[in-house]
């Protein structure tokens, strides 16, 4: 008898260490609401395990382990749903994307992200321009370049003008410039008379003739401008699409960049959209100030602002957006990178920005290239003397040519790096600029790997890069360009688990949540995905081609398709 207690003693002990259940006196108590068996959860904790099940109660995740130990947690109401060995991930949060700012507009625009042929996005404006009133804008989304395409070149204004002479065509292209056609070069007031914007160019053909290219954001928000702006109503439709398509791909966070464009009306639809749970996504936001006026005042005023919103676990203020010569036009990565640097002035207004963040302890992220970074790493190293930053995150975005002295001195300030995919579509341009050995180490992922320092994945989508964060992924683990051309060199490219991680439980650091978030371990939250094949064995090549078949925040399905489109109430 004495046996056969020790041997169903040792039975129980085995099936409850099995499962990563929370402790007792923290767990939700009752059955599951959710119960997933039969899967290959990924769960990306510490040791990077792969379990069979997972249960998630009011929220939380509450088991993760085998089928055996995760079903004490079924009840009479939980839904149980059979993975058949599909792929489960923690929802993926892309570290650094302006959002909001696109998703305003979302259904208002046209996408060429996704497509491979030059004619395929001209057949979208053609077919706009017949489902469209005469005179009404058509805007094309800016996430996209001519190497993608098979035909490797730009439209033209006379391509424009042939499928949608009746209509203004504005076409974005990354942050460098846009295309318009010559209806939309006359509603945007632009002659071969009219002059040049500070910082921008109304582009020419030899004989003096608009070619209808506007070089430079000076140049391209002239006409950008002239747009109509969408109604509050219409803006928070756009969102919620917006969103539901990054929640197709996977994503349930994003660390959010609120410049120039998004204003406290943004951020009023999106509380209320968080206030009642309509928001698909956790949005944690950085605010860039801008505008003339006191940079301290600028920033002093945001913080009074915010507090107008209710802080949830679905949106709230993470800090300030401030920005580098380098930092934040793709455009400077076709320059001498040397020649990005901050002068005096710049300098000293950078110090007073620094100091007011550390003497309000606030979170402030530095879109930045290596020289200018040397400079603010100066300021911030002396400021630190005198009002030492403390627990607030500080992060540099971008980055590309980041140098082994650069990346340990911010990982002693604790600070973190924030990578995004913009040279997945202009890594064959940098190496014209910046010379091949310096382009075939942009950016240096193994030294960052290596060093420890807290690092997170993006895309910096929408407008001045590819909003995937599957090509992301695709690009961090191959160093392949959208052309196709291997660029990076192979020691610097990460594993696949090293990829998934920094989109995870990586990129939730930067917003204090990696607590929280990011994996899928018991008592967090369940943010997760289910994947339409298994990223960490599937082809290279698929990798791009990768999206979710079910997306839950906070154990609430926000995106389902086949098989477990029946989930969702229609």
């Amino acid at each position: 008898m004495r046996r056969l207690w020790l041997l169903l003693f040792a039975t129980i002990f085995l099936v409850s260490c099995s499962a990563r259940e929370i402790d007792i006196a923290d767990a939700p108590r009752g059955f599951a609401d959710w119960l997933f068996h039969n899967g290959k959860i990924i769960t990306v904790d510490r040791t990077f395990s792969i379990q069979q099940s997972l249960a998630i109660k009011d929220g939380l995740i509450v088991a993760v382990g085998s089928n055996a130990a995760v079903r004490t947690w079924r009840g009479p109401k939980t839904r149980e749903i059979d993975l058949a060995g599909r792929a489960m991930i923690p929802g993926l949060i892309d570290a650094h994307m302006q959002a909001t700012a696109a998703g305003s507009n979302w259904d208002s625009e046209l996408h060429w992200e996704r497509l491979n042929s030059l004619a395929d996005g001209l057949q979208l404006i053609a077919a706009a321009s017949k489902r469209q009133s005469p005179g009404s804008w058509i805007v094309v989304g800016g996430g996209w370049v001519p190497t993608q395409f098979a035909e490797r070149r730009f439209p033209t204004r006379a391509e424009l003008d042939s499928i949608a002479p009746k209509h203004p065509v504005y076409i974005q292209y990354l942050r460098q410039g846009a295309l318009l056609n010559s209806a939309g070069l006359v509603a945007a007031g632009i002659t071969d008379k009219t002059a040049n914007p500070a910082g921008g160019k109304f582009e020419k053909d030899r004989s003096g003739q608009l070619t209808g290219w506007l070089q430079g954001v000076a140049a391209w928000e002239h006409a950008y401008g002239k747009i109509p702006k969408l109604p509050p109503d219409r803006i928070a439709e756009n969102l919620r699409n917006c969103f539901r398509e990054l929640n197709r791909l996977g994503v349930t966070g994003v660390v959010d960049l609120h410049t120039a464009g998004v204003s406290f009306m943004h951020r009023r639809i999106l509380s209320d959209m968080a206030r009642a749970r309509s928001l698909t996504l956790r949005l944690s936001y950085f605010v860039a100030a801008n505008g003339p006026g006191d940079e301290v005042e600028q920033r002093r005023a945001i913080l009074e602002e915010v507090r107008a919103f209710e802080s949830s676990d679905l949106f709230r203020f993470a800090g300030f957006a401030e920005t580098a010569p380098g930092g934040i036009d793709a455009s400077d990565l076709f320059t001498n990178p040397k020649d990005n640097v901050l002068d005096t002035a710049a300098q000293e207004r950078f110090r007073r920005v620094l100091r007011f963040f550390a003497q309000s302890d606030s979170s402030f992220r530095l879109h930045t290239l290596d020289a200018p970074a040397q400079q603010l790493l100066d300021i911030m190293e002396q400021l630190h003397q005198e009002t030492p930053f403390k627990q607030q995150k500080i992060t540099f975005a971008h980055f590309e040519d980041a140098t082994a002295a650069s990346i340990e001195r911010i990982k002693k300030l604790g600070g973190g790096i924030a990578v995004q995919n913009r040279l997945a579509l202009t890594g064959e341009r940098t190496v014209e600029t910046w010379g091949d050995q310096r382009a075939r180490n942009a950016p240096p992922l193994r030294a960052m790997i290596q060093s420890g320092v807290p690092l997170g994945a993006g895309t910096d989508g929408f407008g001045a890069s590819n909003y995937s964060p599957m090509l992301s992924l695709w690009w961090l683990v191959t160093g392949k360009t959208v052309a196709g051309t291997r660029l990076r060199e192979p020691q610097q490219n990460l594993t696949r688990a090293e990829a998934l991680r920094l989109y995870t439980i990586g990129s939730a650091w930067f917003s204090a949540d990696e607590k929280r978030r990011g994996s899928l371990e018991a008592g967090k939250l369940a943010d997760l995905a289910v994947l339409n094949a298994d990223f960490l064995t599937v082809p290279e090549d698929q990798i791009p081609h990768l999206e979710s078949l079910l997306t839950m925040v906070g154990g609430r399905i926000v995106y389902a398709a086949r098989p477990f489109a029946q989930l969702v109430a229609p």
